[in-house]
């Protein structure tokens, strides 16, 4: 659940915000001056602050509560007020506000501020642990012909300062390959930053690309390292002439800026899409592909590599049991005779993950019952009526997306194509609950 602190002594105000909030599942809590906010900041960890400007009866204003809370945290942070103007606004973002909204604000205004900080907050800590954590750095295994000729590709490439396109269907290693071209260029010592278009709300991804007054962007973050763009066809048009220019010119200025940030970072894109039917179809600019598109990789699905399988289990098998602290065991026959004939849709990712599963589980493991319980509620489906089989469907479909992003609602969202809020409504109107999210 995320955590939002109101502070606000005008009560009718704060109860209004905490209960726009609590509809679209936030937890709130609320201060009405300064020595109640730091009782409850030292006592919760909170998400996000909403902080109102002007307090009666409170030893500091709005704007001293932010300096201090500023010393010691970097969470996101919208100053409100009913009495705002131009010069408070630039004074509330220097002291390190993430949004000044004037009061009053419809409810649809400040959801969206709330959503926009969160989720860049998300991002930027995301980022952060990618760039600190080696735990997601695999290396790319395999000795098939094409994994072969990957390598031998890789090994040209990496060396320059090319842009790179990788293809390959959902979970074939797209980013594993990318960072393999980082460690093994000028810029390995540089940071790897990775992102993923797919999952961005396309009205800040120019904020997430580009950074504010207040925050690095991306770009930003990956001076003299590598910025990896996953689902690049998923990128709105409008930010697409911007990134075109910004190759053309290399500099880029950050959102309500005009000040010139010279261009310092290697840049990988990759997609799911063919980038040629996008461009034919005009959903993806054809000056900006030519330029992205220097040298192309293309990946294979893993029953293309099949031969891969034996050597792949063996070495997640290692990391899973170290990671986890447990005896290491030989699961090669175990998951060949349970999935001879399986398509492996999920690619290299589904693998890696079924691995993790048994490496944890061991003799438990056992899928047998969920497979059991997939085919029969394939077979209740069809005798259902068509409201009814739609129902369970979209109640398995939200699942098994809220499971891919580790129970990211936002994120989930945004990748099926909904509103947060909506996604909670259909969630709550399909009886999903946080419990059964897991």
């Amino acid at each position: 659940m995320t955590n939002i602190l109101i502070i606000d002594d005008e009560v009718d105000i704060a109860n209004n915000i905490s209960a726009i909030l609590t509809d679209e599942n936030y937890q709130t809590y609320k201060a009405s001056n300064s020595d109640q906010a730091f009782d409850l900041i030292s006592m919760n960890k909170f998400d996000l602050i909403i902080l109102d400007v002007w307090l009666d009866n409170s030893k500091l204003d709005g704007l001293e509560i932010l300096k201090e809370i500023r010393k010691k945290e970097s969470l996101p942070i919208i100053v409100i007020s009913g009495h705002g103007n131009i010069e408070m606004a630039v004074q509330a973002i220097k002291d390190g506000a993430n949004e000044f909204v004037e009061k009053p604000f419809t409810s649809e205004r400040l959801v969206l501020s709330v959503n926009r900080s969160i989720e860049m907050s998300i991002i930027k800590n995301e980022n952060i642990n990618l760039k600190t954590k080696n735990i997601y750095n695999y290396e790319f295994i395999g000795g098939s012909s094409q994994i072969m000729k990957t390598k031998q590709l890789i090994r040209k490439i990496a060396p320059t300062s090319s842009r790179v396109m990788i293809y390959g269907e959902s979970g074939t290693g797209k980013d594993i390959v990318a960072r393999e071209i980082h460690r093994n260029s000028e810029y390995s010592r540089g940071p790897f930053v990775a992102i993923n278009s797919a999952l961005m709300e396309p009205e800040n991804l120019e904020e997430n690309l580009f950074g504010t007054s207040n925050n690095e962007g991306f770009l930003e973050q990956a001076t003299k390292g590598t910025l990896f763009i996953d689902e690049v066809g998923e990128m709105p048009l409008q930010t697409q002439a911007k990134i075109l220019r910004i190759l053309t010119d290399k500099h880029f200025t950050k959102s309500g800026s005009n000040r010139l940030i010279e261009l310092q970072c290697r840049i990988i894109c990759s997609s799911t899409k063919n980038l040629d039917e996008l461009v034919s179809s005009g959903s993806f600019r054809k000056d900006l592909f030519h330029r992205l598109n220097v040298v192309t990789i293309k990946l294979p699905n893993l029953l293309e590599r099949y031969e891969d399988i034996d050597e792949l289990i063996d070495y997640f098998t290692n990391i899973f049991s170290q990671k986890n602290n447990v005896t290491n065991t030989d699961l090669k026959s175990l998951i060949k005779s349970k999935y001879i004939n399986y398509s492996w849709p999920g690619n290299l990712r589904e693998l890696r993950n079924i691995v993790e599963r048994m490496v944890i589980l061991g003799d438990k493991y056992n899928d047998d019952d969920e497979a059991k319980n997939i085919s029969q509620d394939n077979k209740n489906v069809i005798s259902l009526p068509l409201k009814n089989a739609r129902k369970v469907f979209e109640k398995n479909y939200l699942l098994s997306q809220i499971s891919r992003f580790d129970g990211n609602i936002s994120k989930t969202a945004a990748f099926i194509g909904m509103e947060r809020s909506a996604l909670h409504r259909k969630l709550k109107q399909l009886g999903i609950t946080e419990d059964s999210k897991e």
